[in-house]
């Protein structure tokens, strides 16, 4: 398996495909390099498509610090860049990796093809921070399956909870696959996040995608992106939630595939 020295720690990473263009896709909070699954087979078809496991996530080390900063994750994301000899690299971040993504961004400006920023934040603000709260609460108070259950509005559409109930109990072994303590590591580095006075450097093409259903990064932090970055668009997705990646694989696939370039 393959894994990245990061100073002392080691960060797990896989790459496939048959494309040029090499993309590297990064992670929402919970998620690791396993769930892009649904992506995988259009993505694959254009890109050599790069998945990381930041530290904290899937199978890369869980220091047990106080917060994983946003900064080092992108420092961290650079550096395979470099080991694995490439140049530049498109970027899509989902989430907690649009956060990242912003920070590598600014970092690493040279190292950014076509940025793509999905379902994520400009900074996390109180209602965010709250949100964050109710989960670390819910865990405290009744483990996993209540803190599943408080977050599943927060990350799905009306539509997918309706039409997809049937998947609930395997989206519920998912979500137990992450580590907690280090989750909220993740989220204690969420916290610190407020790109809103340097948005305005990046000089790459960027597309902000939202669904229209997002409750947890909603319309107005996609806004407050699109705002602050010069020339970015944003993609709004139809009755779809946070949780792109499981809600609307294809159509998502499909929106980075129109904004970042193959050949």
């Amino acid at each position: 398996m393959p894994f990245v020295s990061a100073g002392t720690h080691r960060l797990y990473y896989e790459s496939s495909g048959h494309g040029k263009r090499p993309l590297l896709l990064m992670n929402g909070i919970t998620m690791s390099t396993v769930a892009w699954a649904l992506l995988m087979p259009q993505l694959e078809a254009h890109y050599q498509v790069i998945r990381l496991d930041f530290l904290g996530q899937g199978q890369s080390d869980k220091p047990a610090i106080d917060a994983y900063l946003l900064a080092d994750q992108a420092d961290h994301a650079a550096h395979l860049i470099d080991v694995l000899g490439l140049a530049k690299v498109h970027i899509a971040g989902l989430s907690y990796g649009g956060m990242v993504a912003q920070h590598f961004a600014r970092r690493h400006p040279d190292k950014v093809d076509h940025l793509v920023l999905a379902s994520t934040l400009a900074w996390s603000d109180d209602a965010n921070n709250q949100i964050a709260e109710s989960w670390i609460a819910a865990h405290q108070l009744g483990g996993l399956d209540l803190r599943f259950t408080v977050s599943l509005p927060w990350l799905f559409s009306s539509r997918y909870l309706s039409q997809h109930y049937a998947l609930l109990p395997e989206l519920k072994i998912m979500a137990s696959l992450a580590d907690w303590p280090s989750v909220v590591r993740l989220i204690n580095g969420v916290r610190l996040h407020d790109a809103r006075t340097w948005l305005d450097s990046f000089t790459m093409p960027t597309r902000v995608i939202v669904g229209d259903e997002d409750r947890l990064t909603p319309l107005y932090q996609a806004e407050l992106l699109a705002r602050g970055i010069p020339h970015a668009d944003v993609v709004r997705l139809p009755s779809t939630g946070h949780a792109l990646h499981l809600e609307a694989p294809d159509t998502f696939a499909r929106a980075i595939e129109a904004f970042c370039p193959t050949q």
